[in-house]
């Protein structure tokens, strides 16, 4: 039973490897899914959505579905004596504890799999079934390197115990779990602050080779496109687009006074919507069905996350296109590839510009760094190599849970 605060769909960050992960492993596992409907007035047009995607892209990967509308009303504060943080209180509902209990105890459950920190409460509701739950996002557990960094002065520390109770909530969902996994081996050793190492598994994030490869045949891009790939409510996405428009688009204009900036994925912010109206050279897609028209229809990749955790899928994306990359040191960590050889990394703005500005104007180290960046996510990034690791924990887990073994309080 996977568990996650909405379906799968559409495919951006998270969504994807859930996806993925998933369908790799049709043919060893059964999956039910457990979720939320999008509510009527999201960026995802409701539940007229879901269930479209669910023929077109659900039913073949899960054998069940269940849907529950999204809580409504005053959140609880509290599960028993436990705080929870303001953005996973928005998730919790008694319905989705009931139901996803009650689907245990009729006994066709052999592993609840949850996925993000948002549903993670839910674990409290059930037991007799062992209990996997991935951590998307490690961010959290450093207070300078989560989502509180670019506030200013006084009111990065009034969140300081907001911080701190998210910390103490996630320290005790970890005892909830008979295995945690992450996505890099820096998350590992970061979450171990919370639970013992050997509860901890990584299981990085992959590409789909099939569908992200490069045309044969497409017409070379005329244009000097930039383009960047995002899920903007998570506001990591919405701080890189913000920081690259101010803070290094100018300087690769004043080179490349023709080059453009693609902001493409779904549910925009206001303050990136706000980029298109600002830079007429800035153009904001919103949610599209593929990003790989974007991809290919670009010469450079760029990537200038400040903030949060995790392997970015959309790097391994453009690997795959053969698109040369510039990351952010943050961005391009726990990716294994080597700076220099298959993508750029640079953080001050100067820097990032002149690396972006070096591959616009010479093809051959475009095509370069894109066959070495090809190389790497072709040769570590498949999902059908990454759905192995996968089964080798459900497997894990279950023989321990058969065996007899509780999970470890942390």
């Amino acid at each position: 039973m996977v568990v996650s605060p909405w379906a799968p769909l559409p495919f951006d960050g998270g969504s994807k490897r859930v996806w993925s992960l998933c369908r790799a492993l049709k043919g060893r596992c059964r999956f039910s899914l457990l979720t939320f409907q999008r509510p009527a007035d999201s960026d995802f047009a409701g539940h007229a959505l879901d269930l479209a995607n669910e023929r077109r892209y659900l039913k073949p990967v899960f054998d069940d579905i269940h849907w529950l509308e999204s809580p409504r009303g005053p959140r609880p504060e509290r599960l028993g004596k436990i705080w929870l943080p303001e953005d996973i209180r928005s998730f919790y509902g008694e319905e989705m504890a009931s139901a996803l209990a009650g689907i245990v105890a009729r006994g066709e459950t052999d592993l609840v799999h949850v996925e993000f920190d948002l549903m993670a409460p839910y674990a409290a509701a059930v037991s007799g079934v062992p209990k996997v739950w991935t951590m998307h996002d490690a961010g959290a557990i450093s207070f300078f390197r989560s989502y509180f960094r670019e506030m200013a002065g006084f009111e990065k520390f009034r969140r300081i115990p907001q911080w701190l109770g998210r910390v103490a909530f996630e320290r005790k969902a970890c005892g909830w779990f008979d295995r945690i996994v992450a996505l890099t081996d820096d998350d590992r050793r970061r979450l171990s602050r919370l639970c013992g190492r050997d509860k901890i598994s990584v299981v990085t994030t992959g590409v789909d080779l099939d569908h992200f490869t490069p045309e044969h045949g497409a017409a070379p891009v005329e244009s000097e496109s930039i383009v960047y790939v995002g899920h903007y409510a998570h506001y990591p996405n919405e701080d890189a687009v913000v920081y690259f428009c101010g803070e290094i688009l100018p300087r690769v204009r004043r080179r490349f006074p023709r080059a453009v900036f693609s902001v493409v994925g779904s549910v925009p912010t206001r303050p990136v919507r706000e980029l298109s109206e600002k830079y007429p050279h800035v153009f904001v897609t919103g949610l599209v069905e593929d990003v790989k028209p974007y991809l290919q229809g670009a010469k450079v990749f760029v990537a200038p996350v400040r903030i949060g955790q995790g392997i970015k899928g959309k790097i391994l994306e453009a690997f795959a296109m053969g698109l040369p990359v510039v990351a952010s040191s943050r961005a391009a960590e726990g990716l294994l590839a080597v700076p220099g050889r298959d993508l750029l990394v640079a953080d001050e703005p100067r820097k990032f510009a002149d690396a972006v500005c070096g591959l616009l104007e010479s093809p051959e180290a475009r095509g370069r760094l894109g066959k070495a960046g090809q190389a790497v996510a072709r040769s570590r990034y498949g999902w059908d190599r990454l759905s192995d690791q996968l089964d080798a924990v459900y497997e894990e887990v279950l023989e321990a849970h058969a065996a007899g073994k509780e999970p470890t309080t942390a």
